[in-house]
């Protein structure tokens, strides 16, 4: 009874558990804490006091002699079994507060990682802002001789059209680099007009550059009357350009591949679907977990595709991946429609329609 009692008091007395986690001082919950821990040590411990009063200080008859030893020592049996039952349980919880402190280090030595590869994008960014100026300057020398050049009627045919494909070239060669600086500097969230396969073909475009000397093509197919879709260019560009770089990355390991780049209309979404011909994934459900990477060590964080997941939910979107029957895996991007509104396309987009083939 009196360790009953104990165990009633402390129930009431100890604080719930949302007052722990908003750390209370201790002097606060000592005077209420310690207490009944101390008396049912005392219950405990007077167990064997008990025993000794039974056997040499009671002086009652055999039958209650025996009966009080009787109970005395089934109690002692059931504190045992009890002390020994809390004491599995404090070390199972501990051993899973060691787990999770091993992870969550863990997760603080790859957030320290992304960190000091954030801080590098970000060096990055500026030497590539400071390229990108000393690249087009001489650009725009080479446009404007190439102008001059074509606007000499004194020329004859086979300069100018050498001078058409340098002008050419370097115009190329200026939106390259426009979109690389684009790409890498943030820019502030800004929601507009989007059409998905201008933005589709600048993600490729930035991508092939170091695809010429590999076994692998990337394939664009787009449709006609595509309606527009609101949101950030950059952050979409972003998302796109991680799935191409993890789609390549998979396909290295099978020695090359295809990678299909497909868009449509279904219903009140566009879809984006990024199918390629690699080794699959083994768990497509975890892929947009932070930290969940099957990359080797220093090549990948676990990060990528969980910012991709959210600048998707951000757009009111969804994403989604499995693994294809014929192989390989499947990114597929929904995002809601704008059906009255058709973005200004431009120039130089590959038409609708057509697919695009990147090697």
């Amino acid at each position: 009874m009196w360790y009953g009692v104990a165990g009633i008091v402390a129930r009431r007395v100890c604080p719930p558990a949302e007052a722990c986690l908003e750390k209370i001082p201790i002097e606060n919950t000592t005077s209420e804490n310690l207490w009944p821990t101390r008396l049912t040590m005392a219950a405990a411990l007077s167990l064997p006091i008990l025993a000794m009063w039974c056997e040499f200080g009671a002086g009652s008859a055999e039958a209650v002699h025996r009966f009080r030893l009787m109970v005395t020592l089934v109690t002692m049996v059931v504190f045992t079994s009890l002390v020994f039952l809390r004491q599995r349980l404090v070390d199972e919880d501990r051993l899973l507060l060691l787990r999770d402190s091993q992870e969550s280090i863990q997760n603080l030595k790859r957030i320290q990682n992304q960190f000091v590869q954030s801080e590098k994008l970000a060096s990055l960014g500026k030497l590539a802002a400071g390229a990108a100026h000393e690249i087009n300057n001489p650009l725009t020398v080479i446009l404007g001789f190439s102008d001059v050049l074509l606007s000499d009627p004194a020329m004859p045919a086979n300069v100018k059209s050498i001078a058409q494909k340098i002008r050419e070239q370097a115009r190329r060669t200026k939106g390259l680099v426009g979109k690389l600086l684009s790409f890498a500097q943030p820019l502030p969230a800004e929601r507009t007009l989007l059409d998905i396969n201008s933005i589709l073909s600048s993600a490729l475009e930035l991508r092939r550059l170091d695809l010429m000397d590999r076994s692998m093509r990337i394939e664009l197919e787009t449709r006609a009357n595509l309606p527009g879709v609101r949101g950030d260019a950059n952050q979409l560009l972003q998302v796109f350009f991680n799935i191409i770089s993890n789609a390549v990355d998979a396909m290295e390991e099978v020695g090359g591949g295809v990678l299909t780049v497909r868009t449509w209309r279904d219903a009140m979404n566009v879809i984006i679907e990024f199918a390629d011909t690699g080794p699959g994934i083994k768990a497509p459900s975890l892929v947009f977990d932070p930290f969940y990477t099957t990359k080797p060590t220093g090549k990948g964080t676990g990060l990528g595709l969980s910012i991709c997941y959210g600048v998707i939910v951000e757009h009111k979107g969804q994403i989604t991946c499995f693994n294809r029957p014929q192989g390989g895996a499947t990114f597929r991007i929904e995002l809601p429609a704008v059906l009255a509104l058709f973005p200004a396309r431009e120039a130089n987009e590959t038409p609708a329609g057509i697919s695009l083939r990147l090697s």
